[in-house]
């Protein structure tokens, strides 16, 4: 967990400190990532660090947050209203690929996905309330990963999400 230590730093080293975070795990994968190539860039001291972060899990699921904060903001529903999961996935798509976090979001759903402890991946341990609910959200993440994997397939793959979501739907 973030540090209270961290949040009281001022706006401009803390984002120093989160732009070489960042650097870090956009270019390595978590196993790979270094607590000494993050500090080098910054120029702090690794006492420093460990002030702000628990280590290196802690600072990638930091950034991981914020991230996901910057990139879903724009889909947050209307009034209520709840948005198709089409929508969602172009949207998210369109803002990651226009983001600071797309190589970082390529990483994590590429690589450090398949490698993060399942203590610290979200396990679905009761059945789910809604299966249809389930299954488009399951593809939806996947369409995601093959799309970051292949930008070219976007529309192809979205057009497959459409269809597959109508399928989906039409089966009650």
């Amino acid at each position: 967990m973030v540090s209270e230590t961290f949040e009281n730093l001022n706006i401009e080293k803390k984002k120093r400190i989160f732009r070489a975070m960042l650097n870090e795990f956009e270019k390595y994968p978590l196993s790979q990532a270094q607590v000494a190539r993050i500090i080098n860039e910054v120029g702090i001291s690794r006492g420093s660090f460990y002030k702000y972060f628990n280590g290196i899990n802690d600072a990638y699921w930091y950034v991981y947050r914020i991230a996901m904060e910057e990139i879903h903001k724009q889909n947050v529903s209307r009034q209520g209203q709840k948005i198709p999961y089409q929508m969602l996935v172009r949207n998210f798509v369109e803002q990651t690929a226009n983001s600071q976090f797309f190589n970082f979001i390529k990483m994590h759903l590429c690589v450090n996905e398949s490698l993060i402890k399942n203590e610290e991946k979200q396990v679905f341990e009761e059945q789910p309330a809604d299966f249809e609910e389930w299954a488009v959200m399951v593809l939806s993440h996947e369409v995601i990963k093959q799309i970051l994997l292949k930008p070219t397939d976007k529309e192809k793959l979205l057009n497959y999400l459409d269809m597959a979501v109508k399928k989906i739907k039409q089966e009650d």
